[in-house]
């Protein structure tokens, strides 16, 4: 080989990356245009989801009180001047009745669904050896997902918490948007979800052989003389549902004497449940397998049982039952209820912090 080609070589070597960059840019005009265009579009758009998700991500420490931290694993907050960490001994779930009777299923249109009529976050506390329930008013105005009809995500808006189902496609989709309004809500996260409606009642009540209870008040004593205030009675398929959901809409908050039966029941319920779980706990999840046209779930057989084994641990009573604080007031459709925030975030503090 002459030296002088090897000389050549070695000069458009000296060029470098750019000289080839520029020449073959000037050979393919168009096509370098183009490159170009996608370049910046790409560019932008990641510039877009990241001012978006920061916005978001902003949002969500502004809804999380003071200042919320992700960092190491567990959750920092600072308030009224002192600084708490996240008990990352605690279990939640987020339990959901929803206003329908018919099987649930995912459909491909989305919105239109049912609504959650109840809502409520069950806090199992290994640490404390606490169960708790955090109720939580359908009518709460917070930030929910919307969707259109064809499943596009529009973001979020301020509406009733129960229509965070409502828009999603009836199935997981809908779950999900429920989750993550009550983590926005709390600012919290919240591991697993049980979903029920209506026509899951008796089953659920049959789970334990019928629940007995004594009856909190008179709402119900017109139409079912056993339900008088202060009798004690073993709701059966004949009066369950009317027991835990009846209220004369003609009357102003007849939902907080709906409340107190549901109250009673649930305190009832979860001794049975216990008492269930410890001796046959297979049994019961095969049971509970039976009511899948009416139960949507992320809980799978090993998170049950692990659930079951930190359910015996702990204990609940009636004065574990929170409800945020806040005002009513009457909307254009139907009642909206204002949360107290600075109740709401000490009330989450008590429940889901420590002090550091």
């Amino acid at each position: 080989m002459s030296s002088h080609s090897s000389g050549k070589g070695h000069h458009h070597h000296h060029h470098g990356i750019w000289y080839r960059m520029r020449r073959w840019m000037r050979h393919n005009k168009k096509f370098a245009a183009a490159a170009a265009l996608l370049c910046i579009v790409v560019l932008s758009a990641g510039g877009f989801f990241l001012l978006h998700s920061q916005k978001e991500q902003s949002r969500l420490h502004v809804t999380a009180g003071n200042s919320v931290d992700m960092k190491g694993g567990y959750r920092t907050i600072t308030w009224k001047d002192k600084e708490y960490q996240y008990n990352s001994l605690i279990t939640t779930v987020l339990y959901a009745g929803l206003d329908s009777t018919d099987p649930l299923k995912a459909s491909e249109t989305y919105s239109n669904k049912a609504r959650a009529d109840s809502i409520s976050v069950v806090i199992l506390d290994k640490k404390k050896k606490k169960m708790s329930i955090l109720a939580l008013n359908r009518d709460t105005m917070t930030e929910i997902r919307r969707y259109t009809r064809t499943g596009e995500d529009m973001g979020t808006y301020v509406s009733h918490l129960g229509y965070a189902y409502s828009y999603g496609d009836g199935g997981e989709v809908s779950c999900e948007d429920l989750k993550e309004a009550v983590e926005n809500l709390l600012g919290i996260s919240i591991d697993e979800y049980a979903v029920t409606n209506q026509s899951s009642i008796t089953s659920i009540n049959d789970l334990v052989g019928g629940v007995t209870v004594t009856v909190p008040n008179d709402d119900l004593a017109a139409m079912y003389p056993e339900l008088k205030k202060g009798a004690v009675v073993t709701l059966d398929d004949s009066n369950v549902k009317d027991f835990l959901q009846h209220r004369d809409t003609a009357a102003d908050f007849s939902n907080e004497g709906r409340i107190e039966r549901q109250q009673a029941y649930v305190t009832a319920y979860v001794d049975l449940l216990k008492n269930r779980l410890a001796s046959e706990p297979d049994q019961l999840w095969q049971e509970i397998g039976q009511m899948n046209d009416y139960l949507q779930t992320s809980i799978t057989k090993n998170k049950y049982l692990s659930l079951a084994r930190l359910l015996e641990k702990v204990s609940f009573t009636d004065a574990d039952y929170y409800r945020p604080t806040g005002k009513d007031s009457a909307g254009e459709l139907h009642d909206e209820f204002y949360v107290d925030e600075d109740a709401l975030r000490q009330l989450v503090i008590d429940l889901f912090y420590e002090e550091v």
